[in-house]
């Protein structure tokens, strides 16, 4: 079963709408981060993996206290495993620090998900904080491709 790590790390598995391939400001790129987040927690709370993983690169890496994620598969992979054991219930992210220059651009903040264990009924609360990097794809979207998240202190990993 996926953790807050790795299920957490979906923050970032959204892809943030360009303006323009070029010349796009650190604010619009906010306005169109900002926006996806808002898909994201939709993503989640209907537990779509494919839509969770779609917003990573091929060479995306995934850091976490249960381990590392390499690639868009094998999110995917995890997403679907994730998504059959659960169901979300509660899913919020606070973007404290965002920046970007050119085709970079990085997030940081908190991030919460409430979900039951379908097996169990046993509802699951977890937190954390992030720190991601995305780059800009060439047809102006903004995939994540490193992220790396750890539990807030007081929380299990």
């Amino acid at each position: 079963m996926r953790t807050l790590s790795s299920s957490l790390v979906s923050i970032c598995l959204l892809t943030v709408s360009a303006a323009s391939a070029f010349g796009q400001t650190t604010a619009e790129a906010r306005k169109s981060y900002d926006a996806a987040i808002q898909q994201a927690r939709r993503d989640f709370l209907k537990c779509n993996a494919e839509a969770l993983a779609a917003g990573v690169t091929e060479d995306y890496t995934g850091v976490n206290p249960s381990g590392v994620t390499k690639g868009r598969a094998a999110e995917l992979k995890g997403q679907r495993e994730f998504c059959a054991a659960n169901t979300v219930t509660a899913w919020d992210v606070t973007t404290t620090d965002f920046h970007s220059s050119g085709p970079l651009a990085w997030a940081a903040g908190t991030l919460s998900m409430t979900y039951t264990v379908k097996a169990t009924g046993k509802v699951e609360r977890q937190q954390g904080r992030y720190l991601a990097t995305y780059v800009r794809q060439p047809d102006g979207k903004w995939y994540q491709q490193y992220f790396m998240a750890v539990p807030i202190a007081g929380d299990k990993p």
